[in-house]
Order: structure tokens, then C-alpha cells, then sequence
């Protein structure tokens, strides 16, 4: 239950309410704007017609589904023959992502949970068994496909993971046409298959040339330089440390060190160093905490299977070596600190379990709710998606936030894709305006970037005396006043 009852997260909350914003009528990159893949906001959309908009921590499940879903294909990936390594391999895998739970941010509704078990779905029923010249049936290749097909629409850097595992394909098929033909075009029906469908989604529920204009282009040309990320800094990543802060990560450079030593004994090499080639690069950006959870699933998901594959002949010692991964997880989870919050296990447990979701009794939403109708917008700067979803009432169109490398986007706007809150805001002021003052990464603040925002907010807008991060536009104050 710690894992769906936790303190919410930015990120996470932003995704919670894009999947509102959709329910009730906005477009995807049209009328609500995210720098993150549209995948994302596909399943929490998709979720919330289970799980209802109001209790939005439920959606968390998503990641659940996912990784079970992984999971599930661990357990019928075609390099495993025998029914106790179907079931030893999914448990050292579930068991190890399941170790490291909560620490590493795995529970999040966020695309890298995602695109991790995506990449293991690929690994296990695709690349992986044909590296390894086990027989794969088009079906399986569909499925392996279809992840390979989907993990660009979770985040664009994950589109190298899928040509690497594409490449790696390729390369078995050109060892031996005839007898790899159903694998490789079971894989292109997948990926077809898969594109199309998220393709036609987008066409209903969002904007194609904005999710080029907002996750890539803005992404990749201005967030880009506000992040650190060169090569010194992804070596770094793979550095062996037992400090508290690396100890996950430790765990997954070493599994795909066996997994991958072990990948490279079969009978495709140059297919297992595409693999190999495509794992390390979901940990492109370098990191050691929460955000490199795509790594580290694909990472366990290559050591559970081959370590199964390699040990079928001595299943004692297979098990004796499942178990003790399991519990080297487990022992080094609780010295670990990491999640988006950087906390010890003493302090995840003492926050207890939480639900998220909307809270009209928090101050804030009480006077949100006041000044600002169910159908109308506010907007809340620069970020804090949280403040929306506890005062149940969307954002402006096109703003849900705004950062300085958005700001950067809005003097460089691309084909026509224009978002600038100086030209936005005063066209459209809402009612209330929620303006917590935060200097962005202590380094950003708003007068730095938005200097128009807080020129507008002097010139028609009243701070509220019982919360000084909320603003109330001057005539809508004047017109409650008794």
C-alpha cells in the first residue's frame, strides 16, 4: 500500500491531470501542454475510466500493470523451456524491481516505469531469445514488436533503445533468412501495429505536431541545456559505489554486467552488443536516483533471464542464486536513498500511507473554489500540478506550468506551435492565480523569465491575506465583496 499511498510527486501530478484535462474535452499538446511522452497520459487516461478522476492516487496502478505485464512476459519468454524457470526467473525479477519498490520511484504513474517494463516485454519475448538462438514465434515477436514500437511515445531517447533491439534483430535474420522470416515480420507487424494505434490516438485525443513542438523539439533544444548530461557524467553512472545514493544503482550495473557476459557466450554476438548497446542507453542522461528506473528494470530484466537460461541444468544452485539476489536487493533497498523525495527507508516509513486526490479542505482549495467557478481555470506558476488536483479545477489552456526553458520555447516557437504566457495571460486572466514565489532550481527566478507574469499579477490581481501564494483577479474580488 506504501507504494500507492505516497507522497504525490510533480511529474506524476501533471500526468493525473492531463488525463482530467482530456476527460473533460482539452487535446493532448493542444490545450494541455507537457514536455513528457504522450504514453503517459494514454494509460492514465485509459485508467481513469476505471478507477473514476476523483481518487487519482489509483492510478498508480498503471505502473503496477506495467511491471506485472513485464513480468508476465518473463515468465513466457521463449528462452525459457521449463516451468520452474518460467516461475524462478519472474520471481527474481519481480522480486528484485519489487525490492526497490518505492526507493527508486518505480510506484510513480511516470514514463520511465513505463518504458522500463517495455524494455524488459522486448528483452524477454524478442531480442533476447533470438540472441540467443531460441526459437520465436511470430506472435511473440508481435508482442516483442509492439513494446519496441510503444517506447518512443514514453519518452523519444527510448526510440534508440528500439532501433538497437531492431538492429539486433536484423542482424540474427541476415545470419539466416529463411529460418528467422517469422520473427523479424512478426516484429514489424508489432511495431506497425503499435505506432498506428498511438498515431490514431493522438489524432483524437491530442496534436501530433505538438507533441513534436513540446516533447521533442522543446525538449531537445532547450531543456537539454538546463540538465547535465555529457559522457563523463554517464561513466560516472556506472561507477561501483556502496554510498547510499548509488547502492540501486550499483545493483543494476551489475546485473547487466552478468547478464550481459552471459549474453555475449551465445551464438549472435553482434546482436548481443546491439542489446547491450540499447540498454545503456536508456541511462543516456547519466543519473543515479529515482529517474534512471528505466535502466534499472531493463538491467534486472537481462539478468533474471539469462542468469535462468545459463543455471537450467543445476536448479539448486539456481535457486540458491535467485534468492540471493533477491536478498542483496532487499539488504541494500534499506540502507539506499533515493525516490524523488532522497529519503532513507526510516523516513518513507514514517510518512505513512497517503491518498492523493482532491482535498477541498486545505486552505488553498478552500479559496480557489471560493473565487473560481467548477468550469473555470486558474493557473498555477511556475509548477505545482498538486494545487489542481486538491482544488478540483483545471488549468489555463496551454499552461499548467511554466519554466525557463519554456520560456526559452516561447522566443523560438516552432512552425507555428506559439506558447507564451506574456501574450497568453493577458488575453485570458483567470480568476485565481496561485504563485508560490519559487525560484526554480535556486537558480531561476520568475523575474529572470517571466518578468510580464509578475507585472500582471501587481496590475490586476489581489494576494489574499490568508494565503500568501494565492491571488485573486481584482474585479472578481470586488464583485464578492459583501
Amino acid at each position: 500500500m506504501e507504494g500507492l499511498g505516497y507522497l504525490p510527486f510533480g511529474d506524476e501530478s501533471g500526468h493525473f491531470l492531463g488525463a482530467i484535462a482530456l476527460h473533460r474535452g482539452d487535446r493532448l499538446y493542444r490545450e494541455y501542454i507537457d514536455a513528457h511522452g504522450p504514453l503517459v497520459f494514454t494509460l492514465s487516461w485509459v485508467a481513469g475510466h476505471f478507477v473514476g478522476w476523483s481518487q487519482v492516487w489509483l492510478m498508480r496502478l498503471v505502473s503496477t500493470a506495467c511491471a506485472a505485464a513485464a513480468g508476465a512476459a518473463v515468465f513466457f519468454s521463449p528462452l525459457l523451456q521449463l516451468k520452474w524457470q518460467r516461475y524462478l526467473a519472474s520471481a527474481l525479477w519481480l522480486g528484485a524491481v519489487g525490492s526497490v519498490w518505492v526507493v527508486q520511484g518505480l510506484n510513480l504513474d511516470d514514463y520511465w516505469t513505463i518504458g522500463g517494463a517495455l524494455a524488459v516485454i522486448a528483452l524477454a519475448m524478442l531480442a533476447v531469445p533470438l540472441a540467443c538462438a531460441a526459437p520465436v514465434s511470430r506472435m511473440q515477436a508481435f508482442m516483442g514488436g509492439a513494446a519496441l514500437g510503444l517506447l518512443p511515445f514514453a519518452a523519444y531517447p527510448f526510440g534508440l533503445f528500439s532501433a538497437a533491439l531492431a538492429l539486433a534483430v536484423l542482424c540474427v535474420f541476415l545470419s539466416a533468412p529463411r529460418q528467422y522470416q517469422a520473427p523479424v515480420v512478426g516484429m514489424m507487424l508489432g511495431g506497425v501495429a503499435a505506432v498506428a494505434i498511438m498515431l490514431l490516438w493522438l489524432l483524437v485525443y491530442g496534436d501530433i505536431g505538438g507533441m513534436v513542438a513540446f516533447h521533442f523539439i522543446a525538449n531537445q533544444q532547450w531543456y537539454a541545456h538546463y540538465i547535465p548530461m555529457d559522457v563523463n557524467q554517464f561513466w560516472q553512472s556506472l561507477r561501483f559505489s556502496l554510498a547510499p545514493d548509488r547502492i540501486v544503482q550499483t545493483i543494476a550495473v551489475c546485473m547487466l554486467a552478468v547478464g550481459g557476459a552471459l549474453l555475449l557466450y551465445g551464438r549472435h554476438r553482434v546482436a548481443a552488443l546491439f542489446i547491450l548497446l540499447g540498454i545503456l542507453s536508456l541511462q543516456a542522461r547519466g543519473s543515479v536516483g529515482f529517474q534512471n528506473g528505466s535502466f534499472l528494470m531493463a538491467a534486472l530484466g537481462l539478468g533474471a533471464l539469462l542468469l535462468v537460461r545459463v543455471l537450467a541444468s543445476k536448479p539448486k544452485v539456481m535457486v540458491f542464486v535467485a534468492v540471493a539476489c533477491v536478498a542483496l536487493t532487499v539488504v541494500g533497498a534499506r540502507h539506499a536513498v533515493s525516490s524523488p523525495f532522497g529519503q532513507t527507508a526510516a523516513q518513507r516509513h514514517a510518512v505513512g500511507w497517503h491518498r492523493f486526490r482532491e482535498n477541498p479542505t486545505v486552505g488553498f482549495a478552500t479559496l480557489i473554489r471560493k473565487y473560481a467557478a467548477p468550469d473555470e481555470r486558474i493557473l498555477v506558476l511556475p509548477y505545482n500540478p498538486d494545487v489542481y488536483i486538491y482544488a478540483n479545477r483545471l488549468s489555463m489552456k496551454k499552461y499548467h506550468a511554466y519554466l525557463p526553458w519554456e520560456a526559452d520555447y516561447a522566443a523560438h516557437p516552432w512552425h507555428g506551435y506559439t506558447r507564451d504566457i506574456c501574450v497568453d495571460l493577458p488575453k485570458d486572466e483567470p480568476p485565481v492565480i496561485y504563485y508560490d514565489h519559487w525560484v526554480v532550481w535556486g537558480a531561476y527566478p520568475a523575474e529572470k523569465f517571466m518578468p510580464c507574469f509578475l507585472q500582471v499579477l501587481e496590475k490586476d490581481y489581489t494576494q489574499m491575506p490568508d494565503d500568501q501564494f494565492v491571488y485573486v483577479r481584482k474585479d472578481r474580488l470586488a464583485a464578492q465583496q459583501p
